[in-house]
């Protein structure tokens, strides 16, 4: 096989939706005359990846102590697979950081009226400003950890899945979050608005009891400056994602009660969502495409990994194994 072949067979589905995406970033930036220079944002997922591989290192460190034949190359395929499989979330955040940055330059005026019409339409009045009669600090604190529950969703599905050996449900998983949230950030352009709490004054100030709202405003102040990134709700996508990993994943995730994962998260998804409302960070339409989303990324993440594997499988893809005793074991 050519070595371009294999380099492209060997990062699979997920590595090349991430490589495609980061040199349409690349030139994106390019174009417009901006330039890409380290960010201490990037420092977060970066340590999350390193330590993660050491833990993978520690975890597997009796395969270099017995010193068994082919045990040190064993040990070296999996760190490398380990790096393969979680670089993909690494880069991710580096491309939302650099879209962040540059959507000033390619955004002037936002669409944030025509969602707020829409919702009106729809529902007679949108519902952040609905909520404000149930405004409370110890209701907003719970909300603002409710909103904060986005990452660690997913992240810890795909932590059990990648633990249990659930290759496949992992690969999966990630696609679809993946594809999830590259389709957002182009969407975030052609769909231009900011939350509602940056654009429009209300009557009733948010609050926290115990500070726990405020910490978090920091974090998102930090992130939203000057950016446009209501529409759609990824806060809602990416949950919704997790949720119904939760219900087809459930036997992988939790062997012992197949149904524990589930319940678990669907509170955690119910009270995300309705947050990003209560917040006053989305519109109602936000959620509507969030979910719309959702669907359209688990529906095409099967049928992409599927279609890459009939490809790759195939007697041009698949030449013979260096060690035929370890491509013999099972995943």
């Amino acid at each position: 096989m050519p070595k371009v072949s294999r380099l492209v067979v060997s990062i699979g589905p997920a590595g090349l939706v991430t490589a495609v995406m980061l040199v349409a970033v690349l030139g994106l930036v390019t174009a417009l005359g901006g330039r890409l220079h380290f960010d201490r944002e990037l420092l977060s997922p970066l340590l999350l990846w390193v330590a993660l591989m050491l833990a993978v290192a520690l975890w597997r460190a009796p395969l270099l102590l017995e010193r068994l034949a082919g045990d040190r190359r064993r040990f070296g395929q999996l760190l490398a697979e380990t790096a393969r499989m979680w670089a993909p979330f690494v880069l991710l955040y580096a491309c939302y950081c650099v879209l962040h940055r540059m959507t000033g330059l390619i955004v002037t005026q936002g669409v944030e009226d025509d969602l707020k019409a829409i919702d009106e339409a729809l529902l007679g009045l949108s519902p952040s400003w609905w909520m404000e009669r149930f405004v409370t600090p110890w209701l907003t604190d719970l909300m603002a950890f409710g909103y904060g529950l986005m990452f660690g969703l997913p992240l810890s599905a795909l932590l059990l899945l990648y633990l249990r050996g659930r290759k496949g449900a992992f690969r999966e998983l990630a696609l679809a979050i993946l594809v999830a949230f590259y389709c957002g950030f182009v969407i975030y352009l052609l769909v231009p608005a900011r939350s509602p709490r940056l654009v429009y004054r209300y009557a009733t100030e948010l609050q926290g009891a115990i500070g726990l709202y405020e910490s978090w405003t920091v974090g998102w102040d930090r992130l939203q400056q000057m950016s446009y990134d209501a529409f759609p709700s990824l806060h809602t996508t990416i949950s919704t994602i997790a949720l119904v990993a939760a219900w087809r994943q459930g036997s992988a995730l939790s062997p012992r009660w197949p149904r524990l994962w589930g319940l678990v998260v669907l509170p955690a998804v119910v009270l995300l969502q309705l947050a990003t409302l209560y917040l006053r960070q989305h519109y109602f339409v936000d959620l509507v495409a969030g979910w719309l989303l959702a669907v359209f990324a688990l529906w095409v993440a099967p049928r992409v990994i599927r279609s890459w594997d009939q490809v790759t499988q195939g007697p041009r893809f698949n030449p013979p194994p260096d060690n035929p005793a370890a491509a013999a074991r099972p995943n």
